[in-house]
C-alpha cells in the first residue's frame, strides 16, 4: 500500500482545525446562527446546529485525528476510516456553506469542505484497492453491509423524491427561503452524494469488487458520524421546542446499526503491512 501523501495530511489538518473551530464557536456563541424568527422565544436553528456541532466535536473530529495518525503509521484500517471521516466533513461543511444563514463562520465552512474534498480524492487514489480483498477475511459481513447500504440509499431517495415529485407535478416552483432553503440544499446533497455512494457501495460489495471495500468503509464511517450528528441535532431541537425526544429514535437506530456494521467491518480487516509502511510520502 502506498504511504499517505503529505498533501492529504496537510489538507486534513486544516479540515480538523476548521471543523473544531466552527463547532466550538457554534456551541458557545449564540450569534453563530442568527435566529430566523427574532420574535420567537427560542432559536431552533441554533439548537440544531449545536447538536450537530457537539457530535462533530465529540465523535467525528477525534475519529479523524486517531484514524489519520494510524494511517500515517501504516494502518490500512486507519486509512479507510480516515477517508470516511473526510467524506463526512466534506458533506457537512458544504451544506453549512451553501445553506442560509450567512454567518461569521462562512469562510471557516468553506475552508473545511474545500480542503476535505481534495484530501478525500488524494487519499482514495493512494489506496491500492487490489490489495484490499486479501486484507479482509471470511468474517467480513459483506451481505448485511450491502443490504444496509442500498436500503438506506433507497429510503433516503424515497423520502426526498416524494416531496420533490409532488411539488414538480403541482408546478410549485420558486425561490425557497428560510428552513425551506436549507431543505433544498439537503435534498440536493443527499440525492447527489449519499444515495449514489450507498448504491455503489452495496452493488460493488455484492459483486465482490475490490473498490466495493473502499466505498463500504467510506459509507460506514460517514453513516456513523452522520447518524450521531442527526440524532444529536434532533434531540437538541426537541429540547428547545419541548416536543417528544422519541422522534430522534429512527436516527438513533440508523446510527446503532451503522456503528455495529462498521465495527464488524473494521474488525475483519488485517493491518498486514503496518510495520513496513513509512509514516507518509515525501513527494
Amino acid at each position: 500500500m502506498k504511504p499517505v501523501p503529505w498533501s492529504a495530511v496537510v489538507l486534513s489538518t486544516v479540515v480538523v482545525v476548521s471543523a473544531a473551530a466552527a463547532s466550538l464557536i457554534t456551541l458557545v456563541w449564540r450569534g453563530s446562527f442568527p435566529d430566523p424568527s427574532p420574535a420567537s422565544l427560542g432559536n431552533s436553528v441554533l439548537a440544531e446546529a449545536r447538536g450537530w456541532s457537539a457530535a462533530t466535536l465529540l465523535l467525528a473530529i477525534p475519529l479523524a485525528v486517531i484514524s489519520l495518525r494510524a494511517a500515517c503509521r501504516g494502518s490500512i484500517r486507519g486509512r479507510l476510516a480516515w477517508l470516511g471521516g473526510l467524506a463526512y466533513f466534506a458533506y457537512t461543511y458544504l451544506e453549512f456553506a451553501v445553506s442560509p444563514p450567512f454567518t461569521a463562520l462562512y469562510l471557516v465552512y468553506i475552508a473545511a469542505f474545500a480542503c476535505a474534498i481534495p484530501a478525500l480524492v488524494i487519499g482514495a487514489v493512494s489506496v491500492d484497492v487490489a490489495e484490499l480483498p486479501a486484507l479482509f477475511g471470511d468474517r467480513l459481513p459483506r451481505l448485511p453491509i450491502a443490504i444496509f447500504s442500498m436500503l438506506l440509499a433507497l429510503l433516503l431517495a424515497i423520502a426526498w423524491l416524494k416531496g420533490i415529485g409532488s411539488q414538480t407535478l403541482l408546478g410549485a416552483f420558486g425561490w425557497p427561503i428560510g428552513e425551506d432553503a436549507v431543505g433544498h440544499v439537503v435534498h440536493a446533497l443527499d440525492l447527489g452524494l449519499q444515495v449514489p455512494l450507498g448504491i455503489a457501495a452495496g452493488v460493488m460489495l455484492l459483486r465482490r469488487g475490490s473498490a466495493g471495500l473502499l466505498l463500504a468503509a467510506i459509507m460506514l464511517v460517514d453513516v456513523v458520524c452522520m447518524g450521531a450528528a442527526l440524532t444529536a441535532m434532533v434531540l437538541c431541537s426537541t429540547s428547545d421546542t419541548g416536543t417528544s425526544a422519541w422522534i430522534a429514535a429512527p436516527f438513533g437506530l440508523v446510527w446503532l446499526i451503522g456503528t455495529t456494521l462498521a465495527v464488524a467491518f473494521f474488525r475483519s480487516g488485517l493491518d498486514v503491512g503496518r510495520s513496513k509502511a513509512p509514516r507518509q510520502a515525501t513527494t
